[in-house]
């Protein structure tokens, strides 16, 4: 079993576009599509298991073992134009070769459902603190480009996009779907130690973006919240490990080997 894609539901959709996001830098991925998720109430239809996922498997507090594993939803509103089928999960692929065959398996499946359209969510990273992040953007054209701009997004210019979230992207152009690719700026915000934070400042700022393009309303206010509980978080976080940091270092040798061992 390299990649097992499984049904649960038999959807019809309405020319769906498809949303993407799996963890990467700051988890603005996967932090954007589940807050799309659960705000739109949207309903699982698809599992993906692969042998590329990580070797480990996630108890949940109940004390309930849960393979890893990437997830399909969708979402369907009376009013919209498109339905939504919304791509994430709890891993990538820890291989560039299972990143690709993933991609590919996962996109030649949606295909066949009449996607119309892909918006893949990544990170921008960049190497200094975003107090008001940016949202960058790339395309399959320049018709696309162009509609971005409408939307206050940046062209991306020259770079890479890595993993699942880049490659699913590259590939929709091979297979003549129309695409585009937003970026919410981020440091990646790592504590002194090296930890790294969940970035939900540049979710935010993709997530109004995306919601503009896909002519959708979403309440925000729940984002809004987890923006001032993640900027306190953090500031306290570092400060934490600063102090710690400047303890260990203000002992003798012998000392602060014990902290490192």
């Amino acid at each position: 079993m390299d990649v097992k894609i499984t049904l649960k539901k038999k959807v019809q959709f309405k020319e769906p576009y498809l949303i993407c996001g799996l963890p990467g830098i700051g988890h603005v991925g996967k932090v954007t599509i589940d807050y799309l998720i659960r705000e739109l109430k949207a309903v699982l239809f698809g599992e993906v298991y692969s042998h590329f996922f990580p070797s480990y498997v996630i108890i949940n507090k109940e004390g309930i073992v849960e393979l890893m594993k990437n997830e399909l939803y969708f979402w369907k509103d009376k009013t919209s134009k498109h339905d939504l089928i919304l791509f994430t999960g709890n891993t990538q692929a820890v291989s560039p070769e299972g990143q690709f065959i993933i991609a590919e398996e996962v996109l030649n499946t949606l295909l066949t459902f009449g996607v119309k359209k892909l918006y893949s969510i990544a990170a921008y990273v960049g190497d200094q603190p975003v107090e008001t992040p940016r949202v960058y953007g790339a395309a399959t054209d320049t018709t696309l480009i162009e509609e971005m701009k409408g939307h206050g997004v940046l062209p991306m210019g020259n770079g890479n996009i890595g993993g699942t979230n880049g490659l699913i992207f590259g590939l929709a152009k091979t297979k003549n779907l129309r695409g585009i690719c937003l970026l919410g700026e981020t440091r990646g915000y790592q504590t002194p130690s090296g930890h790294t934070v969940v970035d939900v400042k540049a979710a935010r700022a993709v997530l109004n973006v995306l919601t503009q393009m896909l002519d959708i309303q979403v309440d925000m206010a729940p984002i809004e919240t987890q923006v001032d509980q993640t900027s306190d978080f953090i500031t306290k976080l570092e400060e934490a490990e600063s102090l710690m940091l400047r303890q260990m270092q203000s002992t003798s040798p012998e000392n602060f080997s014990r902290y490192i061992s």
